[in-house]
């Protein structure tokens, strides 16, 4: 009877055990503030992810270490495309590079939503990104170099794990 029961209590940490490991990757989509941080629409100033609130960025990282981004773009030009980039780096000023992943289109109350964007692991893989721990920022202009309608950005880098 003893044996059975220290069986079973192993058998229950064990499952346990197995339930709560982490592979390193962000499980649940994370919530991160956006900003409109610099350019000529809005404050304006220096990109230093700081500014005025401007909606959100979500991002979750499946089983093989893929992104799912979804931005939520608020108070922005009216009627403006901006397209979405993900820097290599914690900012704009730290970059080591980017890589256009989307788009999304203001309607007449400066507002959009773009949806899930998927970044492949393989993507995330080779430069300007690469293995190991990451912490990279979206930013979003109407053109790259452009900030004349507003230069969107994290108020803090996203981190996660790249296989």
């Amino acid at each position: 009877m003893n044996i059975r029961r220290s069986f079973l209590v192993f058998a229950v940490i064990l499952a346990l055990q197995m339930l709560s490991a982490t592979s390193g990757f962000a499980k649940e989509k994370t919530k991160i503030e956006l900003v409109n941080d610099c350019g000529g629409f809005g404050p304006g100033g220096a990109c230093d992810n700081t500014g005025v609130a401007a909606g959100f960025v979500r991002f979750e990282q499946d089983e093989t270490g893929g992104l799912t981004i979804d931005v939520t773009l608020r108070g922005a030009r009216p009627e403006t495309t901006y397209v979405i980039g993900l820097n290599c780096g914690p900012t704009i000023a730290l970059a080591c590079g980017f890589i256009l992943i989307g788009a999304l289109t203001t309607n007449a109350a400066g507002n959009a939503r773009s949806g899930d964007i998927v970044v492949p692991v393989a993507t995330l893989q080779v430069a300007p990104f690469g293995s190991g721990q990451r912490a990279d920022e979206i930013t979003m202009v109407t053109q790259v170099g452009d900030l004349s309608a507003g230069g969107f950005d994290q108020v803090s880098p996203f981190t996660y794990t790249i296989p």
